[in-house]
């Protein structure tokens, strides 16, 4: 193989990478499942014991963000590693404005009129939650995307799109380290990773519990420095270090165990970022079994829609929170945990299915025709 595999032409489709964020945004999924049981009093989505292994999900935020990074890179590197210009600086946030907002707003809307409407049918819904949850005052950091920039002391309307007004902003900052770390040594890009892990430690450890779980408060920060690692990552990538090894079946298979023992093990969630960074590699790297397996249809699929998954489900979030105490009563049987389970998934993959390409895939095209793209920009950007 190539000593520098990011230079091939035409760039490689990172199938495996794009299925494992199918799987991250459904383990969130879950996570999100047993949050709502948990805190309506129902128990939990399964009796997990002493066991992370979906109260841990959040984590795989993280995952999202140093992946962010690490494609942003594969897509623009080549355009930021060479002059860049005004035009280079507006192919690129159009474009990644074009692949997030549309969905984000479609969301948006969908909940302001959930939360105008079902009052008048249902009125015993408004508890004290609602209040916080469709916080009009809230709207405005919303829609400008700053809902993970401490304008607020709660989680509000789309509750997991802090993410993404946390993204949006990382890829502000992300321009810069395009141009800053395209043409440096590994030695200058170790340690501007070695920067933004010193700063995530500091972040976590600044809370009054140490965890990654940070969201509406600092979210910005947690994004900003996993996306800084995941651009780092991408050089180490590009000229194959440690390819030899990454690329095995059994080590990404081993790497992923590790990741399910960490979750299951309740270990501090900062050793999650170097095992989802090797991940990451691995997955990249690797073109035998695993990669074949990760091609296969129905999970790429999942893959594809990942982010209309992860959107969606937050607004069914909303709606089996304020409904399911409505419906059923506690203690939730097994049974009842199954049917819950169903219901909330199934809604979600459904309704993902159509904004994926009614809202998500028609909106970025339309918008992107507003301007003159490089063709090779809109080629690569698959993953």
């Amino acid at each position: 193989m190539s000593s520098d595999v990011a230079t091939q032409s035409p760039p490689v489709y990172l199938t495996a990478l794009t299925t494992m964020r199918g799987v991250a945004a459904l383990w969130v999924v879950f996570f999100h499942m047993d949050v709502i049981l948990f805190y309506r009093d129902f128990g939990h989505l399964m009796p997990l014991g002493d066991s992370g292994l979906v109260a841990k999900g959040y984590l795989w935020v993280d995952f999202f963000f140093l992946l962010s990074g690490f494609i942003i890179y594969h897509i623009y590197g080549g355009q930021f590693s060479r002059n860049v210009t005004g035009r280079t600086l507006v192919n690129f946030i159009w474009g990644r404005f074009s692949r997030i907002y549309p969905l984000h707003l479609f969301t948006l809307a969908v909940l302001i009129g959930f939360s105008s409407l079902l009052p008048l049918f249902l009125p015993s819904v408004v508890d004290d939650s609602w209040t916080l949850y469709f916080d009009t005052a809230a709207l405005p950091s919303n829609l400008l995307l700053t809902n993970a920039m401490n304008q607020h002391s709660y989680l509000s309307w789309n509750i997991v799109s802090w993410s993404i007004g946390a993204e949006w902003w990382a890829y502000m900052g992300g321009m810069l380290l395009l141009v800053l770390l395209g043409r440096r040594s590994l030695v200058v890009t170790s340690g501007v990773m070695g920067l933004a892990a010193i700063f995530l430690v500091g972040l976590v450890y600044s809370r009054a519990e140490p965890t990654l779980d940070i969201t509406f408060d600092r979210g910005f920060f947690r994004c900003l420095f996993d996306f800084t690692i995941g651009v780092g990552l991408y050089q180490f990538y590009r000229r194959s270090v440690a390819f030899a090894w990454l690329k095995k079946d059994t080590v990404f298979l081993g790497l992923f165990l590790a990741v399910v023992a960490h979750f299951h093990g309740n270990w501090h969630d900062l050793w999650i970022i170097p095992l989802f960074s090797m991940m990451i590699l691995a997955l990249a790297y690797n073109r035998d079994l695993v990669a074949r397996c990760l091609a296969w249809t129905p999970l790429h699929y999942l893959g594809k829609i990942s982010y209309s998954v992860y959107l969606m489900h937050g607004v069914w979030f909303m709606v089996f929170w304020f409904l399911l105490p409505l419906w059923a009563s506690a203690p939730f049987s097994p049974l009842d945990r199954l049917h819950f389970g169903s219901a909330f998934l199934g809604l979600t993959l459904m309704s993902a299915a159509l904004t994926y390409p009614l809202i998500e895939v028609r909106s970025r095209r339309y918008l992107r025709q507003k301007f003159t793209f490089p063709r090779s920009s809109l080629a690569k950007e698959k993953i």
